[in-house]
């Protein structure tokens, strides 16, 4: 399944979170994606979604249908950088993570939350989501 689920993977924000740890402080681990060899590290779940966030605003998709509002500085301007892929899809798929593996692809950033597929690796399990907070609740009842 998960070969099917990369062969019709040509989004150009595919990720592969790599859970290496969980902890009661949250899961730990290594986010890949087409754009970067090296990958971003997280030690919690909040900077695994602020990782996703900044890449998806960098290569410009999905394209987020709101402006995030935030009390610092402006948000910078998306969408004007990276649109040559590194790595092949199958390079970023083939990574592990000590406890767990997953593959996202947000088809859609609407009414300021993401929608679209995660598949866990280990299980070959294929399911949607349709907010950030319904993404978070998988990667945790994936144990």
């Amino acid at each position: 399944m998960s070969e099917h689920f990369i062969r019709g993977m040509t989004a150009p924000d595919l990720m592969c979170v790599c859970i290496d740890e969980r902890g009661a402080a949250g899961s730990s681990g290594r986010l890949y994606h087409r754009y970067g060899k090296e990958p971003g590290l997280f030690q919690n779940e909040y900077q695994l979604l602020t990782l996703m966030e900044e890449l998806m605003d960098r290569i410009g998709y999905p394209q987020a249908s709101v402006e995030m509002r935030s009390y610092g500085k402006k948000n910078p301007e998306t969408g004007r950088g990276e649109k040559t892929p590194a790595v092949s899809a199958e390079e970023v798929a083939g990574q592990q993570g000590r406890c767990a593996t997953f593959l996202v692809h947000v088809q859609y950033r609407q009414n300021a939350t993401w929608q679209g597929e995660i598949f866990w690796a280990e299980r070959q399990r294929l399911q949607t989501f349709r907010s950030a907070l319904e993404l978070l609740k998988l990667f945790d009842s994936a144990r």
